[in-house]
């Protein structure tokens, strides 16, 4: 995260915020508030967020996000929560990053998923801030059961005396911008579409870890990333991809998957890094997916895997960054330090 981020424990919600020396309590911070989820941080969140600024600047007041800690589905469907987006902290510093001022992040327990929408404006949103106007997205649920919508919300607002902003659903290329939408997008593979969608390409967040190494063996090293087991993965393939390590960009060719050619191979996000020379044990990285190469293959040996995979960095050398960088896969240095692990 950040470092200038701070992360801060209050008693009924974490808040994220860049500002210095937040204050003990938000019941007497004036300010515009912006309701949602906000998986993935996409072209229409960012539509809303934006109104929520906009807002806030126009009030003289603050701007700020409440949002969940957990998907509400953890409590209501656990067995269909969605895979997400973005973690927790990737997610606030996204928002923060388009100008909000505080990000609220509150649990979404069995208790608070039972209150009537009046009970969850009065007791969650009036009784800890002090609401000068709501922003919400048109499709924007509230309360048990999702029986509170945007009309009963301005019904509130007339009532408890704050303005109530409804934005309408944001279209990229004839395709509606939603969280379900990327996610169907990453799980076919069209991660070009989904960048669309976002604003900026898919991306992960990990530490790098030890692997088998074999890749060593073959020249062929890859980072191995240790995966958060909520956030969603694109469709198993083999894909080129932007890798960012102690703020320093390199290209990549990554394969996702359980890598078929061996038997009982543990699921694993593998990635080739091009003019690289580094030991990055235990970094936390970022990695980018921009475009994808192949589907995930069955190979009958392990030579002819790794003959795969050599032609897959000299493809992607030609297609993504010759035209870019002029420099070709085959003049690349090889980094035994970076023989994190390998297919």
């Amino acid at each position: 995260m950040n470092p200038e981020i701070t992360k801060t424990d209050y008693e009924k919600y974490t808040v994220y915020s860049k500002k210095n020396n937040l204050p003990s309590s938000f019941r007497d911070v004036p300010m515009v508030l912006a309701l949602g989820f906000f998986d993935g941080v996409h072209l229409g969140h960012q539509q809303l967020l934006g109104k929520a600024v906009e807002e806030g600047t126009r009030l003289g007041c603050g701007s700020a996000v409440l949002t969940f800690q957990n998907h509400p589905l953890t409590e209501i469907f656990p067995r269909y929560t969605p895979f997400l987006l973005t973690s927790n902290d990737v997610k606030a510093e996204r928002i923060l990053d388009l100008g909000i001022d505080y990000v609220f992040m509150v649990p979404f327990t069995n208790k608070l998923r039972k209150l009537s929408p009046k009970h969850f404006l009065t007791d969650v949103l009036l009784r800890n801030f002090d609401i000068r106007a709501l922003v919400a997205g048109f499709n924007y649920t509230f309360g048990f059961k999702g029986e509170g919508d945007s009309e009963l919300l301005k019904k509130f607002g007339s009532e408890y005396d704050f303005d109530v902003f409804i934005e309408k659903p944001h279209c990229e290329n004839e395709l509606p911008v939603s969280s379900t939408v990327i996610r169907e997008l990453l799980g076919t593979g069209r991660v070009e579409d989904a960048a669309e969608l976002l604003g900026r390409p898919y991306s992960i967040t990990g530490p790098v870890q030890s692997g088998k190494k074999l890749g060593r063996e073959y020249k062929v090293p890859t980072a191995n990333i240790r995966l958060d087991p909520k956030q969603l993965l694109p469709q198993s393939g083999v894909y080129f991809t932007r890798f960012t390590v102690d703020g320093k960009s390199y290209d990549g060719l990554t394969n996702l998957g359980y890598n078929p050619t061996f038997e009982k191979h543990p699921y694993a996000v593998e990635t080739f890094i091009y003019d690289f020379d580094r030991n990055i044990y235990g970094k936390e990285v970022r990695l980018e997916f921009l475009n994808h190469i192949r589907g995930e293959m069955k190979f009958p040996s392990v030579d002819a895997l790794f003959a795969q995979i050599r032609q897959d960095i000299l493809s992607a050398d030609t297609l993504y960054r010759r035209p870019r960088t002029k420099k070709t896969a085959a003049a690349a240095p090889v980094s035994p330090a970076s023989e994190s692990s390998a297919e």
